[in-house]
């Protein structure tokens, strides 16, 4: 499972998921035994998806096919329609001032190398 303020799973999480479909077929009972068996493993490690698809068996397979099409078409609204927060750059002139004495010196060594060459 991923940490609570990362939502996006990283590359070993996903190969650990299981896809929407095959989450469907489960609920469906079309999995064969030994891929249902391999399901049930993965919902008893991981309490939060096993707690959600107990919540889904209560429903029809179509009306969780539509809550879940549903739920991601908000979701993405959701994602795409919030604009990300600039924050404004804090400037110190210490900063700056530092940042420009650098410059100047890189400058200097500059001319000084090309004519001594």
């Amino acid at each position: 499972m991923t940490e609570p303020n990362n939502i996006l799973p990283t590359d070993s999480e996903k190969d650990k998921q299981l896809s929407e479909a095959t989450l469907m077929r489960y609920l469906e009972g079309k999995l064969s035994p030994a891929e249902q068996h391999e399901v049930e493993q993965w919902l008893a490690t991981d309490g939060m998806e096993s707690d959600a698809l107990e919540g889904l068996h209560s429903l029809k397979p179509e009306e969780t096919r539509h809550s879940v099409s549903r739920l991601n078409h908000q979701l993405r609204t959701t994602i795409l329609s919030k604009k990300r927060k600039r924050r404004k750059l804090k400037t110190d002139y210490n900063t700056i001032i530092a940042i420009a004495v650098i410059l100047l010196l890189a400058i200097i060594a500059y001319i000084v190398i090309r004519k001594s060459v």
